[in-house]
C-alpha cells in the first residue's frame, strides 16, 4: 500500500478538519495568527496540505491574509451574519416547498424524532432550573436543528443546496452560534417553528411550508444578530465549544434511529 503524499486529498481533509475544530472550539479566536508550521507539527504532516487547507478557509471567508503579518482568523462583521442568513432565506424556503411534494414516510418519522429531541431538551432545561443549555446539551440541539434542515434539503433532492446550506451553517457556527444563550424561550420558539414546518410538509402544503421556513430563518437571523450586538458590548463573551460537522451528523443519525 502506497504511503500518502503531500497531494493526497485525505491529508488536505485532515488538515482542514483540524483547523475547523480549532475554530469551532474557540481555540482560534478572531485575530489569532494561523501558523502553517505549528499546525503541520500538531497534525504530524508537511506544510503543503496545511497550506491548502488554509487557502480553502480563506476562500470561505474565515481566514484572511494580512500583508507583512500573516494569516489570521477573520473578525466577523455584522454583515457576514446578515449575508449568511440571506443565503438561507433564498434557498431553504424553495427547498422545503419541493420537499413537501416529495418527502418519504421514513423521512417524516426522522423529522418528527428530530423535533422530539428539541422537546426533550426543553423538559431537561426546565428540570435543571439553569438559565440556558450546557455544552453537551448544546451539541444535541445543534445536531437536531442541523439534521432537521438538512433532511428537508435531502428530501428536496438537491445535493448542491445541501452543500451550500451546510457550509453556511458552519460559518454561522464559527461567527455567531457559540455566543448565543439558548434559553427555554429560544428553544420553545425553535420547537414551535420546526413543528409548524413539519405539519405543512406532512400535509403536502408547499406554500405553507415555504412561508413557515422563511419565518423561522428570519427569527433565527434576528436572534443571531441580537447575540452579536450583545457580544460587542461584553468584554468577555462566554463561548460554547462546538464539534465538527461530522460529529453533529453522527448525532443526527443516532436521533433518527432512536426508538420511540
Amino acid at each position: 500500500m502506497n504511503a500518502p503524499t503531500d497531494k493526497d486529498p485525505s491529508l488536505r481533509q485532515r488538515a482542514y478538519d483540524h483547523l475547523q475544530r480549532k475554530l469551532l472550539s474557540g481555540e482560534l479566536m478572531a485575530g489569532s495568527v494561523v501558523s502553517e508550521q505549528s499546525l503541520a507539527t500538531e497534525i504530524g504532516m508537511s506544510r503543503t496540505p496545511v497550506r491548502e487547507a488554509i487557502r480553502s478557509l480563506e476562500h470561505e471567508g474565515v481566514l484572511e491574509q494580512v500583508p507583512r503579518y500573516g494569516t489570521i482568523v477573520r473578525r466577523a462583521e455584522r454583515s457576514d451574519l446578515v449575508e449568511l442568513y440571506e443565503l438561507r432565506e433564498a434557498v431553504e424556503p424553495f427547498a422545503v416547498a419541493k420537499a413537501a411534494l416529495a418527502v418519504l414516510p421514513e423521512d417524516l418519522i426522522s423529522l418528527r424524532r428530530l423535533c422530539d429531541e428539541i422537546g426533550m431538551l426543553i423538559r431537561e432545561l426546565k428540570r435543571s432550573k439553569l438559565p440556558s443549555l450546557d455544552a453537551a446539551q448544546m451539541q444535541r440541539l445543534l445536531s437536531a436543528d442541523l439534521g432537521f434542515h438538512l433532511l428537508l434539503l435531502r428530501a428536496a433532492g438537491n445535493q448542491r443546496m445541501m452543500k451550500i446550506v451546510s457550509e453556511s451553517r458552519l460559518l454561522t457556527g464559527i461567527f455567531g452560534t457559540q455566543r448565543q444563550a439558548h434559553t427555554i424561550a429560544v428553544l420553545q420558539q425553535t420547537h414551535q417553528d420546526h413543528l409548524a414546518i413539519l405539519e405543512a410538509v406532512e400535509s403536502g402544503n408547499a406554500k405553507a411550508a415555504s412561508r413557515d421556513m422563511l419565518d423561522h430563518i428570519r427569527k433565527s437571523k434576528q436572534q443571531a444578530l441580537d447575540a452579536y450586538d450583545r457580544e460587542r458590548s461584553a468584554p468577555n463573551p462566554r463561548l460554547i465549544p462546538l464539534t465538527m460537522p461530522q460529529q453533529l451528523l453522527a448525532e443526527v443519525h443516532r436521533i433518527e434511529k432512536r426508538r420511540k
